[in-house]
């Protein structure tokens, strides 16, 4: 008789347990979501204003003199 009340206990705190490491993994889960969501929406902010800020520079060639000296080679 003993044993099976006991059984009966570890059975139903087993299933509690199962229980709460589920809620623990779907509130984890959630918060997940939520600040991959946020960090979204940081990055596309980031990346408009260094298309309107930002601009990249052109580089020119043409007023540039290239040095010819033997000496240091």
């Amino acid at each position: 008789m003993q044993f099976i009340i006991f059984s009966i206990i570890i059975y139903i705190t087993f299933i509690l347990f199962i229980q709460t490491y589920k809620e623990i993994k779907k509130n984890q889960n959630k918060e997940l979501i939520k600040n991959m969501e946020k960090y979204a929406k940081k990055e596309k902010i980031k990346q408009q204003k260094s298309k309107v800020y930002r601009q990249k520079q052109i580089k020119r060639e043409s007023g540039k003199k290239k040095r010819t000296c033997m000496y240091h080679i």
